[in-house]
């Protein structure tokens, strides 16, 4: 599964406007990108300055989605990463900043002996295995 279809799937299509929902993971993951959310706290938000990790069981993130999302906040960040790394399921661990994030940027990690850490337009690859913070 390529990176828009594994992220559209576990969480795009919950904060994307059915009304924008194609049916096309790529033009579904750039719409999300390029439109303001609503946040929990009543305003909109760009997807920009958070982070998420994203599993088939469970959505983590820093931004404030709105809670019907089932996204879950409050938690930190290389906590998380260590902990959905060891489940042994696939993720997305995204590191989304100011500049513009698109469907070619994502790329789904399968082994955390080549953890991706995807962010934009930039594509970082890590032996997770091999970071102090890791433990067997």
């Amino acid at each position: 599964m390529n990176g828009a279809d594994f992220l559209m799937q576990h969480i795009g299509y919950r904060l994307l406007p059915k009304a924008m929902h194609t049916g096309d993971a790529v033009t579904d993951a750039n719409a999300l990108f390029s439109i303001s959310l609503p946040l929990n706290t009543g305003k909109t938000l760009r997807l920009s300055s958070c982070w998420w990790v994203i599993t088939p069981d469970a959505t983590y993130t820093s931004f404030k989605a709105m809670p019907e999302t089932g996204a879950i906040q409050g938690q930190l960040r290389q906590a998380v990463i260590l902990s959905s790394l060891k489940t042994g399921l696939p993720l997305l661990i995204l590191a989304i900043g100011k500049s513009p994030i698109y469907a070619r940027d994502l790329f789904v990690t399968y082994d955390p002996r080549a953890t991706r850490y995807c962010s934009d337009g930039s594509l970082r690859t890590v032996d997770s295995t091999l970071e102090k913070w890791w433990t067997p």
